[in-house]
């Protein structure tokens, strides 16, 4: 397989879009293009893997949900060049940015170009480089799969450690991606808006290759949802190479019972484990109290107000000692380390819920999910 595999940091999706509808001119084989926001992530990125080429704006937060630093180019490119960071070197390195004081400081360190949306200057630059690249005999080692983007590195073992369980025979044929520092909703949104834009295709056929987005069902990822469709319309050709899939009620019988007696919340992916987890998660301190805002109550079925939750109504209402926990804690985002290797220790059957939502995962990708 032809495969160009870049790596571009920067956080401005039209500009993104932009410089893959020029990549994609003047090479129409496989692009595995990653996407990065901060120096951190850009760095972590090139620790997993090597890359054809870096194209990097220089403003840039040095870690995920600072402020953008003028100098965050300057601290990504020495990065690169200390063997303590472990990072994999690009072939190419390409600045591009849109302002001009900053295209002069980096001008004899990087091979830099100015961004406008107006300039052809830039475009042609970029199509000779991937046009260069293409005809180089070197090769990134990297097979383009079918990917899943999780919300973090806990999300990707309880996952990973499911298909061990019911779906081993699939591992071998996707891809399960998150990111250590800086994931979350935002950062999966961000992974499907660059898989989209990217169309990549299997190889040897006219199908797009196919990615799926978990989300946890709370108020980043639907807020998250929410941006990726506006950036990418339903009926676009984009929208049919990825699917999103959040964490919820439907997965769960437990969950399922709490919804049958009037209640809801926002669910994560260790919502997705039977009562009995959580009792012991409980004796360990693992646990929080969940937001009484949090609750969405059907009156038909509850008659309570959220401020008016507590275990004593609940129980008033029929709710069992099982319930309870479920309904009124969550995981402490503390203690989601330590909860994970305690449930990573569990038996196939408590992750039954979980290979309900990775049926759904095999049948989007387009993938057999007969289980094993």
């Amino acid at each position: 397989m032809n495969l160009i595999s870049i790596l571009i940091v920067d956080d401005d999706f039209a500009k993104i879009t932009s410089i893959i509808k020029q990549i994609r001119e003047v090479f129409s084989e496989t692009l595995d293009i990653t996407q990065a926001s901060s120096v951190q992530e850009a760095i972590e990125n090139l620790q997993k893997r090597e890359f054809h080429l870096l194209i990097t704006d220089f403003q840039m937060p040095l870690r995920e949900n600072e402020v953008p630093n003028d100098n965050g180019g300057l601290v990504l490119l020495k990065s690169l060049y200390k063997k303590r960071t472990g990072a994999n070197l690009p072939l190419y390195i390409v600045g591009l940015t849109q302002f001009d004081n900053l295209t002069k400081t980096y001008q004899g360190v990087w091979k830099v170009w100015h961004y406008s949306s107006e300039s052809n200057e830039w475009r042609e630059n970029i199509r000779d480089l991937i046009h260069h690249i293409s005809l180089i005999k070197y090769r990134v080692v990297f097979e383009k799969k079918e990917t899943i983007f999780l919300e973090g590195p806990t999300d990707k073992n309880i996952i990973n450690v499911t298909f061990g369980f019911y779906f081993a025979d699939y591992l071998e044929h996707i891809n399960l991606e998150c990111i250590t520092y800086g994931g979350g909703a935002s950062w999966v949104e961000r992974q499907l808006f660059i898989w989209g834009k990217s169309l990549v295709r299997k190889s040897g056929t006219d199908k797009y290759l196919k990615a799926v987005g978990i989300f946890d069902d709370d108020a980043a990822g639907n807020l998250a949802i929410e941006k990726i469709r506006t950036h990418i319309p339903l009926d676009s050709a984009e929208s049919k190479t990825f699917s999103i899939l959040k964490n919820c009620i439907k997965y769960s019988v437990a969950l399922k019972a709490l919804k049958s007696k009037g209640i809801s919340f926002p669910i994560t992916v260790e919502d997705l484990f039977p009562f009995s987890i959580y009792g012991e998660a409980k004796q360990r301190g693992w646990l929080v109290r969940r937001t009484l805002s949090s609750y969405v109550i059907d009156t038909d079925l509850l008659m309570l107000e959220c401020n008016q939750i507590s275990e004593s109504s609940l129980l008033a209402n029929g709710f069992t000692q099982e319930e309870l926990l479920l309904t009124l804690y969550r995981v402490d985002d503390n203690f989601k380390g330590e909860f994970n290797k305690y449930v990573l220790g569990l038996s196939k059957d408590d992750f039954i819920y979980i290979s309900y939502l990775i049926q759904d995962v095999l049948g989007k990708l387009g993938i057999s999910n007969m289980r094993n």
